[in-house]
């Protein structure tokens, strides 16, 4: 008797504690169609306080978390529901959640393998396959990105180093021009001795010349009327 008492309560309290989760769970959804997302979170929390194993409570949780950007735990979330359930279609919608946090990132690999992962549980899901392809196509645009700023880089790069090059050799030939500038070079002792002697010649020529002119000239005379 005492043993159908206890099993008794105890179903009791199970239930009692699925109802809790439940409404939990319908009020953090009447929250979350509110745009509440921070008090939905609050509510699906509560839910998995009474049943830490609730997958609609973590993949809800998972969807409130993404709607305020917290994508780290979000994706937690999705990936408890996805490593845990044994439901294709709970994976599916799991996986694919996956993919529109990590595309929310700009993590396009990451989210290509999600959306891959959600078609082989759902082949046949078409906002999948339209995420995929979109996911597919942003992938491409970020490496050609990617391609270009390490080309520009690249080219830059090889710019400054003409440019130094260039200068280099402007500095050397500027350089190689100064040295093969002429020289005054000095004159010697007897170099300096013949210059003086023949200024001192041209100028004892000029002085005779001179004294000659005044020895010879006749002075002019000049009459005056009394």
């Amino acid at each position: 008797m005492k043993n159908g008492i206890v099993i008794l309560l105890l179903l009791v309290s199970g239930y009692v504690a699925a109802q809790q989760e439940l409404r939990d769970i319908q009020e953090g959804n009447q929250l979350y169609e509110q745009g509440q997302y921070d008090q939905a979170a609050a509510a699906y929390r509560s839910a998995l306080e009474k049943n830490s194993l609730s997958a609609p409570g973590k993949y809800n949780l998972g969807n409130a978390l993404y709607q305020q950007e917290e994508m780290e735990e979000s994706l937690q979330q999705y990936a408890d529901v996805a490593g845990n359930s044994t439901d294709p279609a709970v994976r599916a919608k799991a996986f694919h959640n996956m993919g529109n946090a990590y595309l929310k990132g700009q993590e396009y690999e990451k989210s290509i393998e999600a959306y891959k992962r959600a078609l082989r549980e759902n082949p046949d899901d078409m906002d999948t396959k339209y995420n995929l392809a979109y996911a597919q196509s942003k992938l491409k645009q970020q490496q050609q990105q990617q391609n270009q700023d390490q080309q520009d880089k690249d080219q830059e790069n090889k710019d400054q180093k003409d440019q130094q090059q260039n200068q280099d050799q402007q500095n050397k030939d500027q350089q190689q021009k100064d040295g093969q500038q002429p020289k005054e070079k000095p004159y010697s002792k007897e170099e300096m001795e013949r210059i003086m002697q023949r200024l001192n010649n041209d100028d004892k020529k000029v002085q005779d010349k001179v004294n000659k002119q005044k020895t010879t000239a006749t002075p002019s005379r000049s009459d005056k009327d009394w």
